[in-house]
């Protein structure tokens, strides 16, 4: 049978601290065990046993020598409790209690044989010694009180009671034994370690019953039709206890296997994530996130399927990986695009559109054991069908895409991009509940809100390196593909071609800075022959014809005084450029940066305008990219649109 793991649990328990409650427990163990141990040496010394006594005891300390130790559990295969339950029932609680002492001295004594001298938890020790013996007493007292006969030696046969009434008093000797053992256990640990007893309990000893049952069980046939332990009984139970052991031993043997096979399970599912997520931070890369929002996603989508109660184990290894892949699709879409600061334009916005199908077309080749496509497919549906790609509606959008979706959205405007600011929390939680019913599940969105607190708590103490056990950063691999990007922008702006007058310049400018900024419109600025007037040689963007109207004297407006001064202008209002040939300005051409470059036949003034702030980063980026291209940028004034 299962020997009692309390011994294995004790031997492996790791204290916090000497609590006084936790030490004045252990006290009151000790001298409660100590006096039934003392009592039933006192008895025997009265009353000296008969040699079935040393019988049982000889098979106890064998078979307590012979365990097989279970893997991957603390505890052992056994059959000396099956002696411990005879002795009890056919010579009386003292045989029992000093039985249940031997087979603990003996486990300690393989212990203390097995460990180096200073590792032995003494304390530990004696606890189990003198646990056990309590825990005996009490459960065959309430045994005899139930059957109200003395043990089996001291009842003739023909006076024993039903075999029915014993068994009743069997199970409550069993599940007593069972209950008071394993309790005094659990709160020993509990105690110490301020934890609760009862969970320590039911993951350690609750599934234990049936085993300490079986074992009376086993010894309830072994001597309930006899009333002495003679060499006859030897002979027969001899035999019995090693064909036990032969299949105790074939049965670890099994379980290592089983262990063994399991264990690649979790291997191969260890690097199939790892795989998974490595993939998910080179894609991600593309899109200036970083490793933090991946792992962010992931954790929250988790927790929140948890709380809408979601238990379908594949489902919750689809949403797992789908956290790490839903943007595989953006490798398909042009960067300029992934990080536009501004609105997306009818035709930018179907090209972002094409990610979700993309990527799960992609994944659709991979034979996961999860449903992930589905997720991957539709996690930018809307709730009331206005979304992407099927424009499916309210619950036909998988419920995975649904939780995904929400998460998703809050840690993307959370999260501070190259481009733009994060929000803050009530900014982010004000998004979702706009959207609430509109593009994402009312109670999805419910659930997800109210458990902020605990999502950015656990955020606060979980921040830990990825899955990965490499001793390398996921950081470093992160900024390499980013470095990559960064270098590929610079080698295509350094392959500008040059404008002139047939070939104007500022088309090719705006369709370069609108990669990496919000940019709409950008217009070159001359001076005109004879005249101290500076207007517009070729203009690009929103409202380029307009602009091609503009005349402004040198050292008016925006252009006119880095004209005059030969020195950037940063986020000035465009007004002060545009006002001349607009009534009410554009939202669009919110925002001026004007730059000076001159060229070797004279110089110009490069007017940006868009509809945010620009940043110092894009400046340097601008004056770069226009350096690169710089012939062509004194020719002579030609208005294009």
């Amino acid at each position: 049978m299962f020997e009692v793991s309390s011994i294995e649990l004790l031997v492996h328990w790791r204290p916090v601290s000497g609590q006084l409650a936790s030490r004045l427990y252990l006290v009151l163990v000790f001298a409660l065990g100590g006096t039934a141990i003392a009592m039933a040496a006192h008895g025997l010394f009265v009353s000296p046993p008969e040699v079935d006594f040393y019988y049982l005891a000889g098979l106890t300390v064998v078979s307590g020598f012979l365990p097989v130790k279970l893997p991957g559990v603390s505890a052992n295969i056994s059959v000396s409790e099956t002696f411990v339950y005879a002795g009890t029932m056919l010579l009386g609680t003292r045989v029992g209690v000093l039985l249940v002492v031997l087979d603990a001295l003996v486990i300690w004594l393989k212990i203390w044989w097995t460990t180096r001298r200073e590792e032995m938890k003494w304390k530990r020790m004696f606890f189990s010694i003198t646990a056990s013996p309590l825990s005996i007493a009490v459960a065959s007292t309430i045994m005899f009180w139930l059957i109200r006969r003395p043990p089996l030696s001291a009842v003739p046969a023909d006076h024993r009671p039903d075999i029915w009434w014993y068994a009743f008093g069997l199970i409550v000797f069993a599940g007593v034994y069972f209950i008071w053992n394993s309790a005094l256990v659990a709160v020993a640990i509990g105690l110490e370690q301020r934890a609760s007893a009862f969970q320590i309990w039911r993951r350690n000893f609750s599934g234990l019953w049936l085993n300490y049952l079986a074992g009376a069980s086993i010894a309830s046939l072994l001597i309930y039709n006899t009333t002495r332990v003679t060499p006859a009984f030897l002979f027969v139970i001899v035999p019995v206890v090693l064909l036990m052991f032969s299949v105790y031993r074939a049965l670890r043997e099994s379980t290592v296997r089983i262990e063994e096979a399991e264990r690649h399970l979790r291997e191969m599912n260890r690097t199939f994530l790892q795989t998974i997520e490595a993939f998910a931070i080179a894609v991600d890369a593309k899109d200036q996130v970083t490793h933090g929002h991946i792992r962010r996603v992931q954790r929250h989508t988790m927790a929140l399927a948890e709380r809408l109660g979601i238990k379908d184990p594949r489902m919750l290894d689809a949403l797992r990986a789908a956290a790490l892949l839903h943007d595989t699709g953006k490798l398909a879409v042009p960067e300029y695009i992934l990080n536009k600061p501004g609105r997306l334009t009818p035709a930018e916005f179907e090209k972002m559109k094409l990610h979700a199908s993309i990527g799960a077309d992609i994944l659709k080749t991979i034979d996961f054991p999860y449903p992930i496509e589905p997720i991957v497919r539709h996690h930018h549906e809307s709730w009331d069908g206005t979304g992407y790609p099927a424009g499916l509606k309210g619950t036909d959008i998988p419920i995975g895409a649904r939780i995904l979706s929400v998460v998703d959205c809050y840690d993307a405007v959370r999260s501070t991009r190259p481009y733009r600011t994060g929000m803050t929390r009530e900014e982010s939680a004000r998004v979702l509940r706009d959207r609430r019913g509109v593009m994402y599940d009312p109670e999805i969105v419910d659930t997800f809100l109210g458990m902020v607190d605990e999502l950015e708590a656990l955020d606060s103490v979980e921040e830990r390196p990825p899955i990965t056990t490499s001793t390398t950063s996921a950081a470093q691999p992160l900024e390499a593909i980013k470095a990559a990007v960064r270098e590929q922008r610079d080698y295509e702006a350094a392959r500008l071609p040059a404008g002139n007058a047939a070939s104007p310049m500022a088309p090719v400018l705006l369709a370069h800075f609108r990669r990496v900024a919000p940019v709409e419109t950008v217009a070159l600025f001359h001076l005109k022959p004879g005249t101290h007037d500076l207007v517009v040689s070729n203009a690009a963007g929103l409202h380029a014809t307009d602009l091609t109207r503009l005349q402004m004297a040198v050292g008016e407006g925006i252009a006119g005084w880095v004209y005059a001064h030969k020195q950037p202008a940063l986020n000035s209002e465009a007004a002060l450029d545009l006002g001349g040939i607009f009534t009410t300005l554009p939202d669009d051409l919110k925002y001026a940066m004007v730059l000076p470059f001159d060229g070797s036949d004279g110089l110009v003034a490069i007017g940006i305008y868009g509809p945010e702030r620009f940043q110092e980063s894009h400046r340097q980026l601008f004056e770069f990219a226009i350096g690169l291209a710089a012939v062509g940028l004194a020719a002579p004034p030609v208005a294009t649109s």
